[in-house]
């Protein structure tokens, strides 16, 4: 009897973890349909990117930035170079545009302390964060200002999509996996509120800015203070940038291992407030789209170990077993894909699954072993000695 239960819940867990909480999203945006308002006059933009060394990206980045579709005059660039020791500080400094600023963050403190610099020092109205790496593509910053012309947006979420690559994997299902993410905030931001915003590309009214600690994830918290605020949250898929993809799943587990503990973080500290103050839509889109999630791992283990207890005693525990013999197998199909540098496309998908959901897991004892990280080195580069990664 316990086995059947537990593998239900677990089963019913994984099923609206992924697909009825998305479910959920679609019936209630149905309900919430709220008029658009158009923009009348662009607002200030600072835009603001926490650099450590990027000097690969920097003039890149900068380019994609100051020949936007956007007014001169209300445009705005503060980079923060976080201790580079690379030429990132000596590209931004002789770049032929005054809108850009160059501010220095020394020692090394981390990416929330160079955003308290870097928009302490801004004069824009909205304040737009963005990653070095992640180049806006020609109209981003105009579509993503418009819904600003409504008193009550407080945030605007663009996304961030991946370059392909023909021997790898990791770009067919980041952008796959970013076209989910967007169904869910799409929906998300119908209901006015975002479980988070997008890090590569997204906008707050500097109202709602307050200074970050080290360990605070910027694109978690920001959409939870504008919820305590108040204010609503919009998100406008054609405001994109593009980057280049993780290298593998084992870069990919990094990043999410990170993220996810720095997310746990945020959830300690900022649930609570927002379950006192009655913030029950943010409460159930953190849970769904986050802290279950992270979970997934957990429950995948107890689905199958559950399973293997109860396969004899009826022919639905003999199918559910093979099912998930063969997501299984192919999960190590695209590991040794992987391993062999050959791309299997959109089959990659199980192992990339694996990866992501086995990262909740490692987040969470990362997080219980030694907390959210405040300095980290970006995708693609290794860790600054003597800092986590």
């Amino acid at each position: 009897m316990i086995g059947h239960l537990l593998f239900w819940l677990a089963a019913l867990t994984i099923a609206y973890t992924w697909l009825g909480y998305p479910l959920a999203l679609a019936v209630a945006r149905r309900l919430a349909a709220r008029p658009v308002t158009s923009l009348r006059r662009p607002p200030r933009l600072s835009v603001v990117i926490a650099a450590y060394n990027e000097a690969a990206w920097i003039a890149a980045k900068l380019r994609s930035t100051l020949t936007q579709r956007y007014p001169w005059d209300r445009l705005e660039v503060i980079v923060v170079s976080d201790g580079s020791t690379d030429e990132t500080d000596a590209i931004v400094s002789r770049y032929p545009d005054r809108r850009v600023r160059l501010l220095r963050q020394e020692p090394r403190s981390g990416k929330s302390l160079a955003l308290n610099r870097a928009v302490a020092a801004s004069m824009g109205d909205v304040i737009v964060f963005t990653d070095a790496n992640a180049l806006f593509v020609p109209d981003a910053l105009r579509r993503l200002a418009a819904p600003f012309s409504d008193p009550d947006v407080g945030l605007v979420s663009g996304q961030g999509l991946y370059t392909s690559s023909p021997r790898s994997d990791a770009p067919v299902v980041s952008n796959g996996y970013v076209r989910y993410e967007a169904l869910l905030r799409g929906s998300e931001a119908a209901l006015g509120a975002l479980a988070s915003a997008d890090g590569a590309i997204y906008a707050l009214r500097r109202d709602h800015y307050r200074d970050l600690n080290g360990a605070e994830v910027n694109d978690f918290l920001h959409p939870i203070l504008v919820a305590l605020d108040g204010g609503r949250c919009r998100f406008v898929p054609e405001a994109c940038t593009i980057e280049p993809a993780s290298s593998g799943g084992t870069q990919e587990f990094r990043r999410h291992v990170r993220i996810i503990a720095q997310g746990i973080h945020i959830v300690l500290d900022w649930l609570p407030t927002l379950v006192a103050t009655g913030c029950w839509r943010n409460v159930w889109m953190i849970v769904s789209h986050k802290v279950l999630r992270w979970t997934t791992a957990v429950a995948l283990a107890a689905m199958l170990l559950a399973n293997i207890a109860v396969l004899g005693d009826s022919a639905i525990y003999t199918a559910t077993l093979a099912a998930q013999a063969v997501f299984y197998a192919l999960a190590g199909t695209g590991w040794l894909a992987e391993r062999r540098g050959r791309s299997i496309g959109r089959w990659a998908l199980p192992y990339y699954f694996c990866v992501v959901s086995i990262a909740g897991l490692a987040g969470i004892v990362r997080f219980i072993r030694s907390g959210a990280d405040a300095v980290w080195a970006p995708a693609g580069q290794a860790p600054a000695a003597g800092r986590a990664a």
